[in-house]
């Protein structure tokens, strides 16, 4: 093996384990338990001067979602905005699985972190300030919280 193809090898393995970490991650290290849920990814749509912020959820724990406590975004100036749309999947025969959640904001909503407030506790949706790059009549999708 020459000393071209050792250094090759070497990047290659290097590559692949960061994707791999960035693959298998997950959205938030340390989310809160009396959430009941993670944030699995987060989905960014331009649609004209708005945004649609699309949040995936799913249960981490045995109890499912209480109906009855209000569900907020809490944007960086202390704002917060209930969502414009749930979803309540059934997974394995059982309600409540995995839940999304659709958010209309302004492009000055994302001026600062987001947290999402749901049963008791509080999940982090982004640490980041600043509109992520987004084209027109495009989405993202995050798979972290840092962006």
């Amino acid at each position: 093996m020459t000393r071209r193809s050792a250094f090759l090898f070497i990047s290659l393995a290097f590559a692949l384990v960061f994707a791999g970490w960035q693959w298998f991650r997950p959205y938030d290290w340390g989310a809160d338990p009396t959430a009941r849920f993670h944030i699995v990814h987060a989905g960014v749509k331009r649609d004209h001067s708005y945004l649609w912020l699309d949040l995936y959820l799913k249960r981490s724990g045995g109890l499912e979602h209480d109906l009855t406590k209000p569900v907020v975004l809490r944007l960086a100036d202390g704002r917060e905005i209930e969502p414009a749309d749930t979803t309540i999947e059934e997974a394995e025969g059982q309600p409540g699985q995995a839940i999304g959640f659709r958010f209309w904001l302004e492009e000055r909503d994302f001026a600062g972190p987001l947290e999402l407030r749901l049963n008791d506790g509080t999940l982090r949706v982004r640490g980041g300030s600043g509109l992520p790059s987004i084209p027109a009549d495009s989405s993202r999708f995050f798979t972290h919280q840092n962006w």
